[in-house]
């Protein structure tokens, strides 16, 4: 029996290793316990008005900023970690992706730290960037100027090159319904009309974080 199982575990692990296995390394899992701490699937919840920094609500007789908050989710993470991206006051919470997506392509930005991530190997970097400690964030623009975009921050996770080509780097995020972990696709669901889609952009903090 032992050495059924034995043969079974080599198996397993080779099948794996052949696949391409991504691991958060120790910067990588602080980076995930920071991610967690944050409790953003209690908090940032899509129909309050919320304080932008802390997710907690805080006007229950709103009627505006109170639809999604993706992006004021991701600057507050990056703000706890002294990493600067588009927020509040500089722009409001309304169709804020939008603005941090054409922010993030600018001088400004790229001053402050962030790089943009490319190319055909760009799911596997993301998730290797954010697995090895570094802030990672994954944001679309709406075609409609009028409609908004959606940002998320790759989070740390165990998985394979197959499935990273399935379904993309996994991501938190605030939305409709918030998630500690959830893949690209599904994350980004609205906002894409095809697989492997094109129009996500990926960027990286140039300091780790942890």
């Amino acid at each position: 029996m032992r050495t059924f199982i034995l043969i079974l575990f080599l198996f397993s692990s080779t099948v794996i290793a052949a696949q391409g296995l991504h691991k958060p390394d120790e910067h990588g899992k602080k980076l995930k316990e920071f991610y967690l701490s944050l409790d953003v699937e209690n908090l940032w919840i899509a129909g309050q008005h919320i304080n932008w920094e802390t997710g907690v609500a805080d006007n229950p007789e709103a009627t505006h900023n109170i639809k999604t908050h993706c992006s004021v989710f991701a600057a507050a993470a990056c703000k706890k970690l002294n990493i600067y991206i588009l927020r509040p006051p500089e722009h409001a919470q309304t169709l804020l992706a939008n603005a941090q997506y054409d922010w993030l392509k600018t001088t400004e930005a790229s001053v402050k730290g962030w790089r943009p991530i490319s190319g055909t190997n760009r799911y596997a970097m993301a998730q290797d960037y954010a697995n090895n400690g570094y802030v990672v964030v994954a944001v679309v623009q709406s075609p409609d100027a009028h409609r908004p975009g959606h940002t998320a921050l790759v989070t740390p996770a165990t998985i394979t090159d197959d499935q990273l080509h399935e379904s993309g780097p996994k991501v938190i995020m605030a939305g409709a319904k918030n998630y500690n972990y959830i893949s690209l696709k599904n994350g980004f669901k609205s906002h894409l009309t095809n697989w492997p889609e094109s129009v996500i952009e990926f960027y990286y903090f140039e300091k780790a974080a942890f």
